[in-house]
């Protein structure tokens, strides 16, 4: 107002932040923040929300911060050891992997697979690789077994440590985890009774004792491989294995257990609901208070 042009002093708003005053009767209501912000969650999909909004971006996609809209992750740049070791090129969406020579593509192109051969040691001896194991495996082949350390040449590298994020990138992440894979598991060797490596990509003379046969078509592979069903438990099949889910955890398309939001039934009426790994609690309002399970306000 006035000449020249002053700001009118700060007037305070009777609504919290996505809420604004009914002109006519003054109460307090939500915001439609996907059609009253232009250009908000552009590529993606805006779910209005009480108090604020949703935005879900298409796979590859996060929503920026500066500009709302969804935009393309760069993976080669925000995924640590992207490719291992080959070389990354980032696509609208996802990205693929260029890999060396000795490595091979996994089948949706997302990682390096190391397939050279070398060889593996089932001991360490006063920190020194020991025991090599008659023939050649990959690494994956030997650490994934009861390998200790694997060698190319005259330089050994350490197997990762079992549980490890290591681990579970080369031995977990590179298997197939949707029940009814083949019996021949890409990439893995064939376990033996007597606990020897054999190439399954190279027939090799059998180190099995006369008159015993190899295990390919009952392995156990939940013994072998670790890991396999987090959050849930392990269960082997004929050909292969399924995961069977701890409570507040269910399978997703892969057939791996991932957290239920039990959240999204709105369970905690006369509070906030908090959404917690396989669980859920309520925060009450101010004149409730919660159950001694803290999942109900009474």
């Amino acid at each position: 107002w006035g000449h020249p042009c002053e700001m009118c002093p700060a007037q305070p708003h009777p609504c919290r932040r996505g809420f604004i005053p009914n002109i006519r009767t003054g109460a307090c209501q939500d915001v439609d923040e996907c059609q009253a912000i232009p250009g908000l969650c552009q590529g993606g999909n805006c779910i209005n929300t009480v108090g604020s909004y949703e935005c879900k971006c298409p796979a590859g996609h996060k929503q920026s911060e500066t500009s709302h809209r969804c935009e393309d992750v760069d993976e080669c740049g925000a995924i640590p050891g992207v490719c291992d070791g080959g070389d990354c090129t980032n696509t609208v969406g996802s990205y693929v992997c260029s890999c060396p020579r000795g490595f091979v593509s996994s089948p949706d192109g997302s990682r390096c697979l190391d397939q050279r051969l070398g060889t593996c040691f089932s001991a360490l001896l006063g920190g020194r690789c020991a025991g090599d194991v008659p023939g050649q495996a990959s690494r994956m082949q030997c650490c994934c077994d009861s390998g200790r350390c694997w060698a190319i040449g005259q330089t050994p590298e350490m197997c990762p440590v079992r549980g490890s994020d290591e681990y579970r990138r080369l031995c977990i992440e590179g298997l197939p985890v949707v029940p009814g894979f083949p019996r021949n598991f890409p990439g893995i060797p064939e376990f033996r009774p007597n606990g020897l490596l054999g190439h399954p990509r190279a027939p090799q003379p059998s180190l099995c004792p006369p008159g015993t046969a190899t295990l390919n078509q009952t392995i156990d592979i939940c013994k072998h491989f670790t890991n396999l069903c987090l959050n849930g438990r392990c269960i082997p099949t004929p050909s292969s294995y399924r995961c069977e889910c701890n409570m507040g955890y269910k399978q997703d398309v892969r057939g791996e257990c991932i957290d239920v939001d039990e959240c999204s039934s709105s369970p905690c009426v006369h509070g906030d609901c908090v959404n917690t790994p396989g669980s859920y609690h309520c925060k009450c309002h101010e004149g409730f208070q919660s159950t001694p399970t803290k999942q109900a306000c009474i």
